[in-house]
């Protein structure tokens, strides 16, 4: 509070700024005085490096943070990322730290995503900048769902911009980097493969349609003439869903007040997408940056694997950090069902 124009209460900018410092450095230097005088002296100037950064960062995005700083939760966390960039000195891996930081202050219940972010700090010194690509590009093309998709042309952009800033690194890596993965808790291999095109047509089922006649959707004649249908290629007795996702399909149920027929349009428009290749073919076809993509998480064998809340963790934090655009939530991604 300022009162007049000379007299300031209470702690400043530059006093919560270099208190939230003091504080922190005091845990690293607490917990890492055991190197020799050489090592620690590096070490010393990483982690105040980082510290400065890390403040500056929740300074800006998250200053109600700063506050929890003396939490024994927040302490263990900042040393873990503290040790972690100090050992390395690696820019990216600072970054990261401080994105996994802002995500594990910002949540204020001890539930799914914190402990996830918590646990992703100890994690993240032991992935190169290829493991962390793999975890982004595994997240972008199988946890996330874009809005305003209104045509595969526009699908394709929002894949090739969000996965594209990656690809340079996936260069690097290969199938066994998986199992590392695997191995850290980042990741889990699935029964089948699940490409980024099986997840487009989940996802975009009304985009990927074959359509349907009414000889071959049963009771299609209960749809047929409604709102909910509308005719589709040059065959006359061919149909498909006038919505793109399932959120679509059941607003406009909702609207039109058709909720005897929910489940015939549902099956509708899941039971008529496209095989895998033929939407990859389609994606590839819109945008052909995408090829390579493709044939890349093909090649590393990612189609047979997903994130854990850990590996989305830390896919969450390493797209912040290049996207800065992208602004949802740690929470939002990971249930939020508390962890007591």
């Amino acid at each position: 509070m300022q009162a007049g124009r000379d007299i300031t209460i209470g702690l400043g900018y530059k006093d919560v700024k270099a208190i939230s410092h003091d504080t922190a450095m005091e845990v690293f230097t607490r917990n890492f005085q055991s190197l020799s005088r050489e090592a620690y002296s590096v070490a010393q100037l990483r982690a105040d490096e980082f510290t400065l950064n890390l403040v500056e960062s929740l300074q800006q995005r998250a200053p109600d943070a700063l506050e929890h700083f003396q939490d024994p939760g927040t302490q263990s966390a900042l040393f873990s990322a503290q040790s972690g960039y100090a050992k390395t000195g690696d820019a990216a891996l600072g970054e990261v730290l401080i994105e996994l930081l802002i995500s594990r202050t910002s949540c204020h219940q001890r539930d799914t995503s914190q402990l996830a972010s918590s646990f992703a700090i100890g994690i993240a010194e032991h992935l190169s900048s290829h493991h962390f690509a793999i975890l982004t590009c595994n997240f972008a093309l199988k946890q996330l769902a874009y809005s305003d998709i209104h045509s595969i042309d526009s699908l394709a952009k929002k894949i090739e911009e969000t996965v594209g800033p990656f690809f340079q690194d996936l260069r690097d890596g290969a199938p066994l980097d998986l199992d590392y993965l695997a191995g850290l808790g980042c990741t889990i291999a699935t029964a089948g493969s699940l490409s980024p095109a099986k997840y487009a047509g989940m996802n975009y089922p009304g985009l990927f349609t074959r359509g349907f006649s009414d000889k071959e959707l049963m009771h299609a004649e209960r749809l047929i003439g409604t709102q909910l249908v509308h005719p589709f290629g040059p065959e006359p007795d061919r149909y498909k869903i006038n919505a793109i996702t399932t959120k679509e399909l059941l607003k406009l149920i909702d609207t039109l007040f058709l909720h005897d027929i929910t489940d015939l349009a549902l099956s509708a428009l899941r039971n008529t997408v496209l095989l895998e290749h033929e939407i990859e073919r389609m994606l590839t076809n819109s945008r052909p940056n995408l090829t390579p993509i493709f044939r890349r998480l093909g090649e590393l064998e990612m189609n047979g694997h997903i994130n854990t809340a850990i590996g989305t963790a830390i896919a969450h934090a390493n797209m912040c950090r290049i996207i800065p655009e992208f602004d949802v939530s740690l929470a939002a991604l990971i249930p939020k069902g508390s962890v007591t």
